[in-house]
């Protein structure tokens, strides 16, 4: 049963509320990984935040980047993004005094509690303001409206015209709106740049069931900010989406997600069969070439086509976009096979909608924490180029290189 949004807790109550939640992400074997990225970003959000007003305050001052400090909340370590001005009179509230590493217990739960439990913005800010964080309700909009700035800019920037990968995904949610639950979709794109790293490129989230024309305009709109040469897009098998991906990008390699086929395959085989199955699909999935693969899948499809003459026929159909991935290094294979580059930030909204008691409570709280998911991975483990990109990396160039400029 879902609580009643305009009840409140004690700060005891709140606080033991709090632990409990972070207590079972804990037991739920999410580690402290995601939710130590999230406080981290918060702090270094809200810094950036306090920062912009101090300098509207004092014209005569100017920014002066960032430095990197860790503090301490609890036994969790946080990595923040400090930010400075030149005459480094400023300093963001959201720290810790000076000379002290960590957080005060009352302080550890409101930012848990921000994170884990908060059902809207303005839940946030009222954890913010019993920080002390800001001084106004003006300056607690700006904090708010500055992250809300951020997903809305992700949107619109001008994007890299190369990507070695791009991965698109939707998830559905449900949206409070009045006193119904509305479905909505998340349409979300990430790319992995010539230089290893992966960054959002479009986060859009539209009213009403995932649908053609939305991916259509999700994905016109990348070209017209720029995005023209793509190696390997990875997708599902959204129906007509295939053929669109291909008419936008021509020269790439689509790969359908095999998870997707995977959980299909126990939908329409039996169980014995769909173990069989699945034994022999991890069979392909390690195989030395391409060639092998094509001659691994034609058995599998020639092994169940009499008892599953139609679903057989549309995999025989596709096997060339099912077997994309075997034509990249090794390291690569099992990230291009799927598209859980996309689920990295669907995982954390999933913990999100959880703890906002199963939906999200407008349009502007999903958007909230929606930039919150993205930021976290952004200024967290994406920040830094995984090893087994990094291993493949000058091979990924060299054959892109070969497809798109060599060939000019």
């Amino acid at each position: 049963m879902t609580a009643d949004p305009q009840k409140s807790l004690s700060p005891a109550s709140f606080s033991s509320v709090v632990k409990n939640d972070f207590d079972q992400l804990l037991q739920a074997g999410l580690a402290d990984c995601s939710l130590r990225e999230l406080l981290g970003l918060l702090i270094s959000g809200t810094g950036t935040a306090e920062r912009n007003l101090h300098l509207e305050k004092n014209p005569a001052e100017k920014p002066n980047g960032f430095y990197d400090r860790s503090v301490q909340m609890g036994t969790i370590p946080l990595e923040v993004r400090v930010p400075r001005t030149r005459t480094g009179q400023f300093r963001p509230q959201c720290l810790p005094s000076p000379y002290q590493r960590g957080y005060s217990d009352e302080e550890q739960s409101l930012l848990l509690g921000l994170l884990s439990s908060s059902r809207s913005i303005n839940a946030a800010k009222d954890a913010l303001r019993k920080m002390g964080l800001s001084h106004s309700e003006q300056e607690l909009e700006q904090v708010a409206a500055s992250m809300l700035e951020e997903l809305e800019l992700r949107n619109s920037r001008p994007l890299d015209p190369d990507m070695l990968a791009v991965f698109v995904d939707g998830k559905y949610v449900e949206l409070r709106d009045a006193d119904k639950l509305r479905s909505a979709c998340i349409y979300l794109v990430v790319g992995l740049g010539r230089d290893g790293k992966k960054r959002i490129l479009s986060c859009t989230a539209k009213q009403g069931r995932e649908n053609l024309e939305d991916w259509k305009s999700v994905l016109r709109s990348l070209i017209e900010r720029g995005l023209r040469r793509v190696m390997i897009f990875i997708q599902d098998d959204f129906s007509g989406l295939l053929p669109l991906s291909q008419g936008f990008f021509p020269n790439a390699d689509v790969q359908l997600c095999t998870v997707h086929m995977q959980r299909n395959a126990k939908i329409h085989l039996s169980k014995s069969d769909n173990v069989e199955f699945q034994q022999r699909w991890r069979a392909i999935k390690s195989s030395w070439s391409v060639e092998i693969g094509n001659q691994q899948f034609e058995q599998l499809c020639d092994r169940f086509a009499k008892a599953y003459p139609s679903w057989i026929a549309e995999l025989r159909k596709k096997r060339e976009h099912y077997l994309a991935f075997l034509k990249y290094p090794e390291y690569m294979r099992k990230s291009f096979s799927t598209t859980n580059a996309v689920e990295a930030i669907n995982g954390q909204l999933e913990v999100m909608r959880r703890n906002s008691g199963g939906y999200f409570h407008s349009e502007e709280t999903l958007k909230f924490k929606l930039g919150l998911a993205i930021s976290s991975l952004e200024n967290g483990v994406w920040r830094s180029v995984a090893r087994t990109i990094a291993a493949a990396l000058s091979q990924l160039n060299a054959m892109f290189q070969s497809r798109f400029e060599d060939a000019r």
